[in-house]
């Protein structure tokens, strides 16, 4: 099997095995003595019949998402005129052999099998194909593979999301996370999720930060944290942190079975290669889930009704699939705590609306925080404080901002080209204002 040849997928139709089967079956059927032939020998089992040497490939099929050996007719047309050839005798071609789609049209490595010892060894690599397009589909967003993910009850989701300094994106000026453990909620009969008490979450303000960065094109809101309380962290133990938390969800690595942790990203994976240069191991069989490709197939087939303007094959912010999904919590302030908790909650409504209870906002702490943004935006030289605004503190409660703003988004000095290059918000839910 050392032997091999990049080749195009197409014309790579039949499953080698099923030639195989169908040619026992067809034998069997209309009474065929085959033993007795002078080819029989040939058929006495699956390890003869590959003596013939057969060029095959490996593919995955694009309806059943099973992985296969496959050859082409041509070889099979091949091996028929060695037997009337050597043999004197002419076979059919049975009618029930197997014929595999291709799911993905990238080169495929050509081998010569020959015996049964090389193709159980090229035959071991199938599950790892399986995963492997399994993944490919899911971050594309097929719901025909993502919704019976989350039917089975076996997986944990998880988002993250990071707020980077627009002058330093080294610095991490604060992160959340939101998670949800099905496995453990469908063991206890607990179904489905509801995002108050079901979901782990977490916002981290990063202490040397706090109060001193603002950033000015995403403006940060450090005590906003609409669903818990927010937690100050030294940036020396933010990479440690979040290494906990990843690696007390997912399960080992595995080249053939995909891992019980599923990230849930919404239109940017560059959360994924910022974990990375911070040194935390994401799992490599871990599945994607892109919320943003998943609503925008879901629209494309009609199961997200009619919206009007909407241009088919756009995607939506995550800003605005929440006003799809929950137009009240349309309004919450967006920090890094919020975005990752609301990207949890909309992935789980876009998959099984029903029965799903609206979490509960923690106005004090909205309120505060964004009274903490009025008065930080002060300090920091932009001249907005409330009393400029004309809004009086009591009424920061009352305040409803459309999606994508938020209550105090600093004007500041406008940005050259070169600023705004480096401004960054690496997040898993990069919001379009």
């Amino acid at each position: 099997m050392s032997d091999f040849t990049l080749v195009e997928p197409a014309g790579w139709t039949l499953s080698l095995q099923s030639i195989y089967s169908a040619y026992v079956g067809y034998f069997q059927i209309h009474g065929i003595p085959w033993w007795d032939r002078s080819w029989g020998h040939l058929f006495s089992s699956f390890g003869d019949f590959l003596s013939f040497s057969w060029p095959v490939i490996t593919l995955t099929d694009a309806t059943t998402g099973q992985a296969h050996i496959v050859t082409r007719p041509g070889s099979l047309n091949a091996f028929l005129k060695m037997v009337k050839t050597r043999f004197g005798e002419t076979l059919p071609i049975p009618p029930n052999i197997l014929h595999v789609t291709p799911f993905s049209g990238a080169s495929r490595h050509m081998r010569h099998i020959n015996d049964w010892t090389a193709y159980k060894k090229l035959h071991a690599t199938l599950p790892a194909s399986e995963l492997a397009a399994i993944r490919t589909r899911i971050r594309a967003g097929d719901p025909t593979v993502i919704a019976p993910l989350w039917t089975a009850r076996d997986k944990t989701y998880l988002t993250l999301s990071f707020a980077w300094s627009e002058r330093n994106e080294k610095s991490c000026l604060e992160w959340g996370y939101a998670a949800v453990r099905c496995s453990v909620l469908d063991s206890q009969g607990q179904w489905p999720p509801v995002p108050d008490v079901n979901y782990r979450k977490g916002h981290y303000i990063t202490a040397e930060y706090a109060d001193q960065v603002i950033n000015r094109i995403n403006p940060t809101f450090p005590w906003s944290y609409a669903f818990g309380d927010s937690q100050v962290i030294a940036k020396s133990n933010i990479s440690q942190v979040v290494e906990a938390v990843v690696s007390s969800l997912a399960s080992p690595n595995s080249d053939t079975t995909a891992n019980n942790l599923v990230l849930v990203i919404h239109g940017s994976a560059d959360v994924i290669p910022r974990l990375q240069q911070m040194g935390i191991k994401l799992p490599h069989n871990m599945h994607i889930i892109d919320t943003a490709s998943f609503e925008r197939t879901l629209f494309a087939s009609g199961k997200r009704g009619v919206m009007g303007g909407r241009q088919p094959g756009s995607s939506m912010t995550l800003d605005g699939l929440i006003m799809t999904l929950a137009p009240g919590l349309a309004s919450i302030p967006r920090n890094t705590g919020n975005e990752s908790f609301l990207g949890l909650f909309a992935l789980q409504m876009l998959l099984e609306p029903e029965g799903v209870r609206m979490p509960t906002v923690n106005v004090k702490n909205v309120t505060a925080g964004m009274r903490h943004s009025m008065v930080m935006n002060s300090k920091n030289g932009t001249g907005m404080s409330p009393t400029d605004l004309g809004i009086p503190v009591e009424e920061f409660g009352q305040m409803k901002f459309g999606p994508g703003r938020s209550g105090s988004r600093s004007p500041g000095r406008q940005l050259d080209a070169a600023d705004s290059r480096r401004s960054r918000r690496l997040s898993g839910f990069v919001l379009t204002r």
